[in-house]
């Protein structure tokens, strides 16, 4: 491991403290319970414990809990209204874009079928006046289908422009990457200033944990194995990771972890446990065995301070690891 520096240490394990916060006592009180009473404590049954004990605790205590899950939970409904009104008014736009394209093709059809009549008729005139009158026809009907033309042409700009307006909208709120089907960085943003709020109310303790494949490994890659190789790590972190846990791709190859209720070393532990199954996966690219390792940076969220400095330090973290040649470092702050 690194010698510490004035920001950056590496960890070093040390005992851990005794739970002192009510809801930590509280939790050990369930759990203790469900042992006491023979029931395997699996989520299902520890939350159906947890409630029926809550109820026996003091209203103060109650309402803190529920007030703590209700954070968890708030603007859920809201968000899937917002998105799927959007969506409506998207379809709606859609829908509106094709009867006026449908118009659009009526009247070129119309204008195919005018020239087409007139042609054949041109054909047999001998008279000079007797042409400059069809061709005066001609151009009457064209030109009033132009106007018409026109018209449509300007409504179909002005919808096509909301539909944009809409869908930007939409994508600038959407929680996934598709490419590695994880969370997007705005969104893990958001959960991570979720996060800070519970802990400022709560006082328990988070980790940020940032992790990339180290360069020396994508520099032998493709930009189309780099895709490939990203792909199989976000597999394996999703395989892995707790329910409670937030997995996201902030960009350029960087993933993050949002590891809810867990210190330093929890999140080491867990950047040690997803970098041994990480470098034994088989992966082949064009018919060669590539080993993948990772790099890992660990913030610990334990006071209220901007969510977008607690992720940056974490990847200030990731990055001096792979300076130090280490497998990961945990941020000690400025």
């Amino acid at each position: 491991m690194a010698e510490k520096n004035d920001k950056l240490s590496s960890f070093t394990p040390h005992d851990l403290a005794e739970a002192t916060s009510p809801l930590e006592r509280f939790a050990k009180k369930v759990f203790d319970k469900l042992i006491q009473e023979g029931v395997p404590p699996l989520p299902y049954y520890y939350q159906i414990y947890f409630f029926n004990m809550l109820d026996d605790e003091d209203e103060s205590f109650r309402k803190n809990i529920y007030e703590m899950i209700s954070i968890e939970e708030s603007n859920d409904n809201e968000k899937d209204f917002e998105l799927e009104r959007k969506l409506k008014l998207s379809f709606k736009y859609s829908k509106e874009l094709l009867q006026r394209t449908a118009l659009i093709y009526k009247n070129a059809i119309n204008i195919k079928e005018i020239l087409s009549k007139y042609k054949d008729e041109i054909n047999y005139i001998a008279s000079k006046n007797a042409l400059e009158k069809i061709l005066k026809q001609i151009y009457s009907k064209i030109e009033t289908i132009d106007r018409k033309l026109d018209l449509e042409l300007i409504e179909v700009k002005k919808i096509y422009t909301k539909n944009i307006e809409i869908l930007k909208e939409i994508e600038s709120n959407s929680m996934f990457d598709q490419r590695y089907g994880v969370y997007n960085k705005n969104y893990f943003l958001k959960i991570v200033e979720k996060e800070i709020k519970l802990i400022d109310k709560f006082f328990h303790v988070s980790s940020l944990v940032a992790i990339k494949i180290k360069d020396d490994i994508l520099k032998q890659l493709s930009e189309k194995d780099k895709i490939l190789a990203n792909r199989s790590v976000a597999k394996i972190i999703l395989k892995t990771s707790r329910r409670t846990d937030t997995i996201a791709h902030l960009g350029d190859g960087i993933f993050a972890m949002l590891l809810k209720n867990t210190d330093r070393i929890g999140a080491s532990r867990t950047v040690e446990r997803l970098a041994d199954m990480i470098s034994n996966a088989t992966v082949f690219f064009e018919g060669e065995e590539v080993d993948l390792n990772i790099v890992g940076g660990i913030v610990e969220i334990k006071e209220k301070k901007d969510h977008i400095k607690y992720v940056e330090n974490a990847i200030t973290a990731m990055k001096q690891a792979e300076h130090d040649g280490m497998l990961y470092t945990i941020y000690e702050g400025e």
